[in-house]
């Protein structure tokens, strides 16, 4: 779900099959109604559009930020990929990566995902439609990758609980997130609508007609809410980083773009305005 707004400061049949060692639970209302997809994903380009030709890259940047943390080579990671979306960050890393499991609550978006996997032959990658709130397979995972995911999950202490879970000891978790506080949301594109209640969002969104309903999208948090929620996890260390390389990034060429990384590089207050959140997680070893 990744929007640059963020700037990256086996196939499963079609039988859905229960991931080994996990637990799943998928809210009903996720499978039902005319797209099967979330709303901003027909406002504008849609996350296909948008991110399919950028997953190298973005493969790229979350592997060389996660090196300097991760115990593994990449040829030897076993990969959660959450809110995996159409699979496009999955199926690249499933070319470099042990295997790569991609989870999301939407049916469309996986269907279409597993369609693209075994299009490309590949056979150490898995996807199945979960809610990682509901969801979690115990010291699995080498590396877990949360790109533009946080901000649509309503129950983000339970799914950060969830991924903590499936870590291996020693493990690391990339976590890319947009802060509430950025005047322009980054899935409409519409100034201060992440800063009002939801009822009157959702009549802003109306009104401009490039959606209906911002529920989904809504829960980024702030710098100092993510800080506590992260502290809660007294079995992580965390660290707010910069992109390993800007010139992977969406904005990276950019004059304002790199004048802002410089200025956090400096002055690390600078996060709390900051338009997104880029967080390395490891989980303490045994």
């Amino acid at each position: 779900m990744n929007d640059d707004a963020v700037d990256q400061v086996s196939t499963q049949p079609d039988g859905e099959q229960k991931q080994p060692n996990a637990t799943t639970d998928v809210s009903t209302e996720r499978n039902s109604g005319p797209h099967d997809a979330p709303s901003y994903e027909h406002a504008g380009r849609t996350m296909r559009e948008s991110r399919s030709p950028l997953a190298c890259k973005f493969t790229e940047q979350i592997l060389r930020t996660s090196e300097p943390f991760r115990l593994k080579p990449v040829e030897e990671l076993e990969v959660l990929d959450v809110g995996c979306g159409f699979g496009a960050t999955s199926l690249v890393l499933a070319e470099q990566c042990r295997s790569v499991v991609g989870i999301d609550p939407w049916a469309k978006l996986i269907n279409e995902a597993r369609a693209d996997a075994k299009e490309r032959g590949l056979s150490n990658v898995e996807f199945e439609q979960a809610d990682i709130a509901n969801w979690s397979a115990p010291n699995r995972f080498d590396l877990i990758v949360l790109d533009n995911v946080l901000e649509h999950l309503p129950e983000q202490r339970k799914s950060l609980s969830n991924v903590m879970s499936s870590l291996k000891p020693g493990g690391v978790c990339y976590l890319l997130v947009p802060n509430r506080l950025w005047p322009i949301e980054v899935h409409y594109k519409l100034p201060f609508l992440s800063w009002l209640p939801l009822p009157v969002a959702n009549r802003y969104l109306r009104l401009s007609r490039r959606g209906t309903d911002y529920t989904d999208a809504s829960y980024a948090p702030t710098y100092g809410l993510l800080r506590r929620m992260l502290r809660d996890f007294p079995e992580i260390e965390f660290q707010f980083v910069l992109p390993a390389d800007l010139n992977l990034t969406a904005s990276g060429n950019s004059l304002t773009y790199r004048v802002g990384v410089g200025l956090l590089r400096r002055c690390s207050w600078l996060w709390w305005i900051s338009k997104a959140f880029l967080v390395v997680l490891r989980k303490a070893d045994e």
